[in-house]
């Protein structure tokens, strides 16, 4: 395979705002406080048993959209689009959640999109992506009895704030239960939260979550122009690029 032989784009499959807050105890996750504070309808089924703990908690719905909490951050996550739930919601479900919380002592906001590139006719597309294309030829990649396998960490460092990037070889399931063979781009980034405690923090708060689009936007043009090679468009909240529908979201890194 050649340099130049990569012509997809990036296909973005899920969002997530995580919300840092000093002393935010995760118990206080839990399906009757995310009702009754509005957060989530109460006419959400879920596609699991909720688990709630001292150390965390885990609740997620049958429309792609799961809300997940650790100690001193709560993180909500869609699937983007889903055919269940077709609208982006997380972002007004994170602001009510700060919203309800006004005293919390806010530390900062993180938007983590996440995407992948399928090579749907290669078993191999993701390596020789990784080994051809990102990498310097050398005897480094021949050693040993199987190919070397990478993960690659990078950091950016923006106008807007920091930029996390992760990327990994993956395998995932298609429809008939085959293998594909994918690359998979995560993006993290840290916006630091401002403002006196109370309503202007939680402004702040909101300000940032505000940033999703414009931050999935700046993910994309990085992935698809610096790595792939191919021209960005932006995206509107309705044309977000998906995963192929062939392809499930599970995942074998």
């Amino acid at each position: 395979m050649s340099r130049g032989d990569y012509s997809m784009s990036l296909s973005i499959q899920e969002i997530s705002i995580i919300i840092a807050a000093k002393d935010l105890s995760p118990s206080l996750l839990n399906p009757d406080f995310l009702k009754y504070s509005d957060i989530v309808p109460s006419d959400w089924q879920y596609d699991q048993d909720p688990v709630v703990t001292n150390n965390g908690a885990r609740i997620s719905y049958n429309n792609g959209i799961r809300i997940t909490s650790q100690p001193n951050r709560v993180a909500f996550a869609q699937i983007v689009p889903s055919q269940d739930q077709p609208q982006f919601l997380i972002h007004s479900m994170a602001a009510k959640f700060a919203e309800t919380l006004p005293n919390a002592a806010y530390l900062a906001v993180g938007i983590n999109p996440r995407g992948l590139v399928p090579f749907f006719d290669n078993e191999r597309g993701a390596h020789e992506f990784l080994f051809q294309k990102l990498f310097a030829m050398g005897s480094w990649q021949e050693f040993g009895q199987a190919p070397a396998q990478a993960a690659i960490q990078l950091s950016y460092v923006l106008e807007q704030g920091q930029l996390n990037l992760a990327i990994n070889e993956a395998k995932l399931k298609g429809q008939e239960g085959q293998s594909v063979s994918a690359v998979v781009f995560s993006g993290n980034f840290n916006y630091p939260v401002r403002g006196e405690a109370g309503i202007k923090r939680v402004q702040n708060v909101k300000e940032r979550i505000q940033l999703w689009q414009s931050t999935v936007g700046t993910f994309q043009q990085l992935v698809n122009e610096r790595f792939l090679g191919v021209a960005n468009e932006p995206s509107s909240t309705s044309d977000i690029p998906m995963a192929p529908p062939s392809i499930e979201s599970e995942m074998v890194l």
